[in-house]
């Protein structure tokens, strides 16, 4: 491992300097002979403070390799899950007048089965992005921010669009506070709105199997089914897209 500069630490530097000033001045080594000594506090103290971070980064690899892998196969699962509903709506849904609720449907359970593609081409930009941790300050900044405007907003879809944005800047805060980096609080996101497009779908494949075909297989119906679905794959769908920054 190379040694580390000990004035890219400050702390290291600081230390450094204050046992310049005690060695100097408590001891008879007077001023020369403390600095070669304090020198060797600096990069001995740098070494060990970077050797700590190289492992805790090691470690933050690690986990967030593991989520991945996770979120990859939840995200397979979920793909065959949604290939079982797509048939289950096609044999149902045999009769002309619900094409468009089970064309709806298709094209759900297709953009479902496209996950895992989409999740493993975002791999190595999600494990290699976004590595600081979350800034604490800002986001907290900005959620006072957004909480006022949500308080002064007198439209009712643009309020709905402002809290949903509140309530993921409290939720990325929340992260922020638990010590997550950005890579790690966007693999956490994913891996809810997997579990959220889990619950989507086993609602859906109960309105295929129970009330469809039915004359409450309507387009209203069926689009209020899917409506949750499309948009966690359109937060997901983000969520991939950040990881190109």
């Amino acid at each position: 491992m190379p040694i580390p500069n000990p004035l890219d630490d400050p702390l290291a530097v600081l230390l450094a300097s204050l046992a310049l000033v005690l060695l100097a001045r408590l001891t008879p080594l007077g001023l020369v002979g403390a600095l070669p000594l304090a020198v060797l506090v600096a990069v001995g103290l740098a070494y060990i403070r970077d050797r700590h971070r190289r492992r805790g980064q090691r470690l933050r690899d690690q986990r967030v390799a593991a989520e991945l892998d996770a979120a990859e196969l939840r995200s397979r699962e979920l793909a065959a899950q949604a290939e079982r509903v797509r048939r289950e709506a096609m044999a149902r849904l045999t009769d002309t007048a619900y094409l468009e609720p089970l064309g709806f449907v298709q094209l759900c359970c297709d953009r479902l089965q496209g996950l895992p593609d989409r999740i493993a081409a975002r791999r190595h930009l999600l494990q290699s992005s976004g590595e600081q941790l979350l800034p604490r300050q800002g986001l907290e900044r900005r959620l006072a921010r957004e909480e006022a405007e949500l308080q002064r907003e007198t439209s009712s879809a643009l309020r709905l669009e402002r809290l949903k944005l509140v309530k993921q800047l409290r939720t990325n805060l929340e992260m922020a506070h638990s010590g997550l980096d950005e890579r790690q609080a966007r693999l956490l996101a994913l891996s809810t709105r997997l579990e959220g497009i889990d619950g989507g779908l086993r609602h859906l494949q109960r309105q295929v199997n129970r009330h469809w075909p039915s004359s409450a297989a309507t387009d209203v119906a069926v689009t209020q089914a899917i409506a949750p679905l499309d948009e966690a794959i359109d937060q997901i769908e983000r969520l991939l897209d950040a990881g190109q920054a």
